[in-house]
């Protein structure tokens, strides 16, 4: 269990965790974190998690796998090259309240040239369902033409996307 520290995720644990087998997800060893929801995650104007933190939280979670790959925003900005978002596709499954403990997975489930398709999944760990389940397309950036650029072999290998033995059969 790793917490991240001087972070703008510091609610946000690194560790291992089992995504229940009631649970569906595409591999077997994504990239985990855990969560615990407080008050300053919730909405104003209903007390649940609002789609906004959800999508707060996958930017985060998408962060925070980049950088245990190796592959931080700060290093990437200074290459000049950055991940951006093209598309979130978001499914929101059930309620979160202060108080709820979260589990996060993310992983790839296919990547192009200058694509990637990431998946994200976060679930309450007490009653075991889904919470949210995000399908987001990031575009490798050239900051400098501000046009896609070619993912080259050391990033593919750094995420070290789709792992043998990651994919469940």
């Amino acid at each position: 269990m790793t917490a991240i520290k001087n972070s703008t995720h510091s609610e946000f644990i690194v560790e291992h965790l089992s995504i229940p087998e009631s649970i569906e997800c595409a591999i077997q060893n994504p990239f985990t974190l855990s969560l615990n929801v407080s008050q300053a995650n919730l909405g104003s104007t209903i007390a649940h998690v609002s789609n906004v933190e959800y999508l707060r939280w996958i930017d985060c979670i998408s962060d925070l796998h980049g950088i245990s790959c190796g592959q931080s925003r700060q290093q990437l900005l200074a290459q000049e090259r950055m991940w951006f978002v093209s598309r979130h596709e978001i499914d929101y499954l059930a309620e979160a309240f202060a108080g709820d403990r979260l589990g996060c997975a993310t992983w790839f489930s296919r990547f192009g040239r200058t694509t990637l398709q990431r998946e994200t999944l976060i679930w309450n760990r007490d009653r075991v369902v889904a919470v949210c389940r995000a399908s987001s397309r990031w575009v490798f950036m050239d900051l400098k033409s501000r046009k896609p650029t070619r993912i080259d072999d050391t990033q593919v290998k750094s995420f070290q996307l789709l792992a043998l033995g990651s994919a469940k059969s």
